[in-house]
């Protein structure tokens, strides 16, 4: 397991300035690590996750989705807002889109966001999407100025990376032009043994650690970028 390393150090380093795409790792064949431990809740430490049936661990047992593991190992205190079905013009499983959940995200007061892609939009014309996604940053920026957004690509195990590729890149836009920042997390489980469930879409536990170690990687070097460029003279 990654070293433990607070919110507030995530949230010193990370500016509304808008950070490049994050180079990542390719995918593997190999089990990932383990992520065990129990969630320290610190209430000055709110985070917030929008997402869908990949976020919300479909078909695993509580807390194997992999942004619970990543709360585990940041001791976030975590709201996973996100629901099966869900998506920027998709209508999920409550009956609400992601609207619903940024609702929940302003209300909760979260410190930090993470906002993905979901292929639950694929289908729906890309204007539309892609204004949805403008209109849910700017109203996560707005309600929440110094809440700090990271967006990041749709995880499908069905969907291709061209069929995926007009999402993720409205959404790129739409979050870095509110001074948000950007992770590409690749697709860590798809076409890999034991990391997909039998539905071909959904990851297994296994799955979601793999999801979770690439995420922890990129927030690592987000805050390794940022130490560097802050320890840079200026001439």
């Amino acid at each position: 397991m990654l070293t433990h390393r607070p919110l507030a150090a995530l949230a010193a380093m990370i500016t509304v300035a808008t950070v490049g795409a994050v180079a990542l790792s390719g995918c593997s064949t190999t089990v990932p690590q383990t992520f065990t431990g129990t969630p320290v809740v610190n209430p000055h430490t709110r985070v917030a996750v929008i997402g869908d049936s990949i976020e919300s661990g479909l078909g695993l047992m509580p807390g194997e989705a992999w942004p619970d593991l990543l709360a585990v190992d940041r001791r976030w205190g975590l709201d996973n807002l996100s629901v099966a079905g869900a998506g920027f013009v998709a209508t999920g499983t409550n009956g609400g889109t992601f609207d619903t959940q940024v609702d929940a995200a302003i209300a909760d007061k979260a410190q930090l966001v993470l906002i993905g892609a979901s292929d639950n939009d694929l289908g729906q014309d890309v204007d539309t999407v892609s204004a949805a996604m403008t209109a849910a940053i700017d109203r996560i920026h707005t309600a929440l100025p110094h809440a700090r957004i990271i967006a990041y690509d749709a995880l499908s195990g069905s969907a291709s990376d061209d069929e995926l590729a007009p999402l993720d890149a409205a959404l790129q836009a739409a979050a870095t032009a509110e001074g948000g920042v950007w992770i590409d997390l690749g697709e860590p489980y798809r076409d890999q043994d034991g990391l997909v469930q039998a539905d071909g879409e959904h990851p297994t536990a296994a799955g979601q650690q793999a999801i979770a170690a690439v995420a922890l990687t990129d927030l690592d070097t987000l805050v390794q970028s940022r130490a560097a460029a802050a320890a840079t003279p200026h001439v």
